[in-house]
């Protein structure tokens, strides 16, 4: 018996965990190099990512969805769920970016000439994606809104949204900067920030995670100057 408990131990510590994240779309490229970073760190870790707007992450973690993280673009969700018990801490690491994105061949000279002079502008859906309600925002802000409210088109989240005008079913779409910069085509206006409310993106630990180490472990890698390089590179606002 003496023999057989190590044994085990060295088996299970081989084995190592699978840490499950649920992530805003809007941070999918960020997310899936954070992973990779944090794999090669921790040789016992595998990280598997899930990708979908905020609410519907949030919803599928408040029924009772198997994560361990939750990336969200919204400090609300985390709210929420703490008040249902399902999470446990949070934390905000970084501020999103808003941009007026279009594949069209025209001389524009801001975002906003480019929204007034579409036919179509794809976001993602309020009802679902901060992203999305931070675009009505601004639309509202600069007075555009109603003049171009029969013209959204809505994505699921902001990856479909900017799907829409990358293939052309859109002329220009609002979304974060951070997917177009991963993207690499077309052009792109940064939204003043004063537009719009601020994105604040915030990291779940979930009451299914609390007792995992490696969930402990990515938070704190979360905090380090690896992860926040990572954030800045990615067109995020570090916190």
């Amino acid at each position: 018996m003496g023999f057989l408990i190590p044994l085990l131990l060295l088996v299970a510590i081989s084995f190592g965990e699978t840490l499950y994240i649920a992530v805003a779309a809007s941070m999918r490229p960020l997310f899936v190099e954070l992973a990779e970073v944090f794999e090669s760190e921790h040789r016992n870790v595998e990280v598997r990512l899930t990708f979908g707007s905020s609410g519907n992450l949030y919803r599928q973690i408040a029924g009772g969805a198997p994560y361990d993280l939750f990336a969200s673009a919204d400090v609300l969700y985390a709210e929420k769920l703490r008040g249902t018990g399902k999470a446990v801490y949070y934390r905000e690491f970084a501020r999103g970016r808003l941009v007026v994105f279009s594949v069209r061949d025209k001389d524009y000279r801001d975002g906003v000439e480019v929204l007034r002079n579409s036919e179509r502008i794809a976001l993602a859906s309020p009802r679902h994606a901060p992203y999305g309600r931070s675009a009505v925002a601004f639309l509202k802000r600069i007075g555009l809104y109603e003049e171009v409210r029969h013209r959204l088109l809505y994505g699921a989240n902001t990856a479909q949204a900017l799907q829409f005008a990358a293939s052309g079913g859109a002329d220009a779409a609002v979304v974060p900067l951070s997917l177009v910069l991963h993207y690499g085509k077309g052009r792109f206006w940064e939204v003043p920030r004063d537009l719009y409310p601020p994105i604040r993106h915030t990291l779940v630990l979930t009451s299914r995670g609390e007792g995992k180490r490696s969930a402990r472990e990515f938070l704190r890698f979360m905090e380090g100057e690896r992860a926040r390089q990572l954030v800045e590179k990615h067109g995020f606002g570090a916190m």
